[in-house]
């Protein structure tokens, strides 16, 4: 009786345990405008807002939709984790919010895409046995915490410890300024073409996957 008497008395007086509280959104750690640029959302939502409660709208209905950039936040997550959202529209504006940054791909050109993928596959290709397995041994190092500046430093150290007169040593020289090029273009954001590019080059290297996960690496730490 008296558990049962206590039990009416918190549902007259509106008193919530802690688990009907209500969940706490995502709060903006820094926040900047970014140049207006054409994407595709492979996946994930888009929020109302940077609190991230509500959803707006689910990016596996737009998957041929180009959304644009406007404003890129950084965001602490209710888990304490931190990530950052862009703020997209479409064309007319209608479909708009804010999407995890991971979900979207840059939209360019496919075709100068794969010619500068290939020129750079085909450079790595054409240098000496040693030279291609030290090129190699250095691509594999990179990951997701590795910088462009650190891979540079150590194509420039590679290409340093040969003759200044050897074609590995103009090769090499030529590879870094494709690496240079090529991250600062966003050529690694390959997601929506890899298998065209792939389908393309499969009978000329199996370097391509590779290289192409050093520039996805490369680009992601921008």
């Amino acid at each position: 009786m008296i558990l049962t008497l206590f039990a009416g008395l918190f549902t007259a007086f509106g008193v919530s345990t802690p688990a009907a509280a209500k969940s706490k959104g995502a709060k903006v750690v820094s926040s900047r405008h970014i140049s207006k640029k054409p994407y595709h959302a492979v996946s994930g939502y888009l929020y109302s807002s940077t609190s991230l409660k509500k959803k707006a709208h689910n990016a596996d209905n737009y998957p041929f939709t180009v959304f644009y950039t406007y404003k890129s936040d950084t965001v602490r997550k209710a888990n304490g984790n931190k990530a950052v959202y862009y703020y997209v529209k479409n064309g007319n504006g209608k479909v708009k919010g804010w999407i995890w940054r991971g979900h979207l791909v840059r939209l360019i050109n496919t075709q100068k895409q794969l010619s500068q993928l290939n020129e750079l596959v085909n450079l790595i290709d054409s240098t000496s046995t040693k030279t291609h397995n030290q090129i190699v041994s250095l691509l594999k190092t990179v990951n997701s915490n590795t910088t462009l500046p650190t891979l540079i430093n150590g194509l420039t150290t590679l290409r340093d410890g040969l003759n200044r007169g050897s074609a590995d040593f103009a090769k090499i020289g030529q590879i870094i300024s494709l690496v240079q090029s090529s991250v600062s273009n966003s050529i690694n954001n390959l997601y929506n073409t890899a298998k065209l590019i792939n389908d393309a080059t499969a009978k000329q290297t199996n370097l391509l996957p590779l290289v192409t996960d050093v520039l996805r690496a490369l680009t992601n730490t921008k």
